[in-house]
């Protein structure tokens, strides 16, 4: 049993060095899991395009267009960096940019390290994307996982509702033909907040 995780936001002064091991945990949902709801990419991978794609996202959290949260072990000390093979997990945010939709989110990556699933991981990643997207002022969020796979659970035991699943959604890696499904999920985090302080207060 690994020790307790803990989340915190990217940082590119105090984790910019982690960019290859950010690429290389995302690779390894791909390339292991043969998950591919994830993201764009099939196997093989290039890593010089994983890295590029990597520095896009980062570009995006910079602009306030996004949040990358990472999940990491427990440090006392606030200014000692974290080494690379601390990083246990990813989740981002895409922030809706629209008008209409300025209050929106989507968590579009959820992974955590083979070594430190089943520990709470993924439910310690979604809850500080709902705490960091609160923050910036957004109150809905939505997802999209593989079906049946462990992030699927990680959503609902977080108390998203599933709007409902398409079949075949994306091509894996065993072959062309062969296609997964994704599973569709939304919660409103404002209104669980108030719900939580109602609770509280009764």
């Amino acid at each position: 049993m690994t020790s307790p995780s803990q989340t915190s936001v990217f940082h590119p002064e105090h984790h910019a060095h982690l960019i290859p091991y950010m690429a290389a945990i995302y690779a390894s949902g791909i390339n292991i899991d043969r998950t591919t709801a994830i993201g764009p990419f099939l196997p093989p991978l290039s890593l010089e395009r994983l890295l590029i794609w990597w520095k896009d996202r980062i570009a995006e959290h910079q602009a306030q267009t996004r949040i990358i949260i990472l999940l990491l072990p427990p440090s006392e000390n606030a200014n000692q960096k974290p080494k690379g093979e601390d990083l246990r997990g990813i989740a981002m945010v895409e922030l809706d940019q629209s008008q209409a939709g300025d209050f929106r989110g989507v968590i579009d990556l959820l992974i955590v390290g083979q070594k430190f699933r089943r520990q709470g991981g993924g439910r310690s990643l979604i809850q500080a994307c709902e705490y960091e997207s609160a923050r910036k002022g957004r109150s809905l969020l939505t997802a999209r996982t593989e079906t049946d796979s462990a992030s699927e659970l990680a959503f609902k035991s977080c108390g998203y509702v599933e709007v409902g699943k398409i079949p075949n959604f994306s091509r894996t890696s065993v072959d062309a033909a062969t296609k997964r499904g994704v599973t569709l999920f939304y919660k409103d985090i404002l209104l669980q907040t108030q719900q939580s302080r109602t609770t509280a207060g009764a």
